[in-house]
């Protein structure tokens, strides 16, 4: 567990949950350092074991950075305050990935210092704390919320609006959409609701959480929520350069394997790309995700506490996000196909299921802090950092709600599972089992990955990924 012998205070288990946590979405490879966080190689050097310059190790590809700029100005609830921060993480000799430091906010200036693991370790660990917490705020209603949750369900609405059930892309596709409006309904009543809980127990409650939603929703595309183009897109495929990244080398196996299924199955159906094309049901469902579930949006930031060079105040998205409004190609069917299965299954699996044991601990993620960010190194004390965190009320919400959220449904279908078969003819029957076998492959892997670990990496075991949004 990550609080056992002060497991969540150490840098290694701060980079593990960058990497392997419950938002392993947003690292990115760092070949240039931003304006605004004004790191120098004096400053790092001493976390740096290769006597390389920062620079060099850029070149290399072994330096990584997270930027929550899409946080900054958000209104915090009264009493509440709230970060948007940027990390530089490094991967050392021993192949784990740390920070080497960290800016809380995103203007820089002598009232936003750079943190150092070199600092005293209140300073640094408060720099942490403060870190996840926006990290864990950014999670839940990005990360989550909007890339599974209300994605699922605009794909949901708009296949059973434009597809018969007999439709060979709507038996593919059904099983992915299990319970996931109800569940939505649900979240829209008690959790993300005006006056809910996550209102009650995040800093950015109210104003700041809708404006989190809008802006997410601006930068929101479609096309990276295929895993391989995420990687591709943050430069962290390469697992020589980052090491131990199971949530990209099990996600990775996961989406090949459901890409495989997706293939097998619409090659029965569809014999070349014309067939696709003049499948007029096809077209009017892709007409439908691409007008209707994903509309053009732009937005303009609302609480930006002052105007900032480093942080735009439009957040927009063209029409569909990135999904076409025809698909023209047996190609783009299996893609968009296999994503969507994906996104239900493997991508929330993945940043769900693991929020109790790397949330629920309150001083690694507490989501909402007492008193402001640090303006100054070597002020705060012991009492203060203990006075930052958030009181037992609010505690013991955040520590019921992350174990809820955490739980599967009871009537759970795992993603290894076909117990409701809507495919019966010998052909696609083939293709299902063929899938599975794929799926046993990988888990034997896993388990041979996992077994020296000591923390090991569950959440993409096929026995463990949900074949829908069931919670």
């Amino acid at each position: 567990s990550i609080y056992e012998a002060g497991r969540w205070t150490s840098d290694v288990e701060f980079g593990r949950q960058i990497l392997n946590g419950v938002n392993p979405v947003i690292v990115q490879r760092c070949d240039a350092m931003p304006p605004n966080f004004p790191v120098t190689n004096d400053m790092v050097k001493g976390s740096m074991c290769r006597e390389l310059s920062l620079e060099e190790e850029m070149k290399a590809g072994r330096v990584y950075i997270v930027d929550m700029k899409v946080m900054h100005g958000l209104k915090c609830k009264e009493g509440a305050f709230g970060c948007a921060p940027l990390c530089l993480l490094y991967v050392n000799t021993a192949d784990q990935l740390v920070p080497v430091a960290i800016q809380l906010k995103q203007d820089p200036g002598e009232d936003n210092p750079v943190f150092l693991p070199s600092d005293n370790w209140i300073d640094w660990l408060v720099a942490k704390m403060y870190f996840n917490s926006a990290f864990g705020q950014l999670h839940q209603m990005s990360t989550h919320y909007l890339c599974c949750h209300a994605a699922m369900e605009a794909y949901s609405v708009a296949t059973m609006r434009t597809l018969p059930d007999a439709h060979p892309l709507f038996k593919l596709l059904r099983p992915a959409f299990r319970y996931t409006c109800a569940i939505n309904v649900n979240a829209r009543l008690t959790l993300i609701n005006p006056g809910g809980i996550i209102d009650q127990v995040w800093a950015i409650g109210g104003e700041g959480r809708q404006e989190l939603v809008k802006r997410a929703c601006g930068v929101y595309r479609v096309q990276l929520t295929n895993i391989k183009r995420s990687m591709e897109s943050r430069g962290v495929g390469d697992a020589d350069k980052l090491p131990n990244y199971y949530y990209r080398d099990d996600g990775v196996k996961v989406w090949e394997a459901l890409e495989s299924y997706a293939r097998g199955i619409l090659d029965l159906f569809y014999k070349c790309d014309a067939d696709v094309k003049d499948d007029c049901e096809v077209q009017k469902w892709a007409a439908e995700v691409h007008s209707n579930a994903f509309p053009a949006y732009s937005h303009k930031a609302q609480f930006a506490d002052k105007a900032s060079p480093f942080v735009p105040t439009e957040f927009t998205a063209p029409q569909g996000r990135g999904f076409p409004k025809s698909i023209d190609s047996l190609d783009e069917l299996v893609e968009y196909c296999t994503l969507i299965m994906s996104t239900g299954s493997v991508q929330h699996s993945a940043v769900n299921f693991g929020q109790f044991e790397n949330l629920a601990f309150v001083p690694n993620c507490p989501l909402s802090l007492a008193k402001p960010p640090p303006i100054k190194k070597g002020e705060m004390s012991y009492q203060d950092l203990m006075s930052c965190l958030p009181n037992k009320l609010v505690s013991f919400l955040h520590v019921a709600t992350t174990s809820i959220l955490s739980q599967h449904s009871p009537d759970e279908i795992y993603l290894n599972q076909f117990t409701r078969e809507r495919f019966t003819e010998k052909e696609t029957v083939d293709e299902i089992k063929k899938f599975l076998a794929k799926l046993d492959d990988i888990s034997t892997d896993i388990h041979v990955r996992n077994k020296p670990l000591d923390i090991k990496y569950e959440w993409l075991l096929p026995g463990n990924i949900s074949q829908s949004i069931t919670i």
